[in-house]
């Protein structure tokens, strides 16, 4: 298990329950270079509604973390199978030097956020579900 000098406590906490849930292999942890770090989960399934029907997710963990909501996430690029656009909650961005047609913002914050359930494991899983929802 790789640790961040760099982080806080809570943060590392939470990329050791990222990697209990997602497997360490499929983890891709980045330092923002403020406290904080990127994280991408590679090959994710996302379900039927969309092409392809696996792809990355990416968000970022603050340095106030666990005070901060984990907001937004970032996919790679999906087409809807359906040839309907996506909804006003996703749209295409550049996030992490990844260009434009390779990225979907997923913008889902917890309105009613609590720390002790609004954990990034918990947002990531919440989200893929979202997703396979769609």
């Amino acid at each position: 298990m790789t640790t961040y000098s760099a982080v806080t406590a809570p943060i590392d906490t939470a990329l050791t329950e990222l990697r209990g849930h997602f497997g360490a292999d499929a983890l891709t942890i980045t330092p923002d270079g403020s406290g904080g770090v990127y994280v991408v989960i590679s090959d994710q399934p996302v379900g039927p509604a969309y092409t392809p029907a696996r792809t990355w997710l990416g968000f970022q963990i603050s340095a106030a973390h666990p005070d901060a909501d984990v907001y937004p996430h970032y996919t790679g690029t999906l087409t809807r199978t359906d040839g309907q656009p996506h909804g006003p909650a996703i749209q295409h961005v550049t996030w992490q030097g990844r260009p434009t047609e390779s990225a979907l913002q997923i913008s889902r914050r917890s309105n009613h956020r609590d720390p002790a359930v609004d954990t990034p494991v918990n947002k990531a899983v919440r989200i893929l579900a979202w997703l396979t929802t769609q």
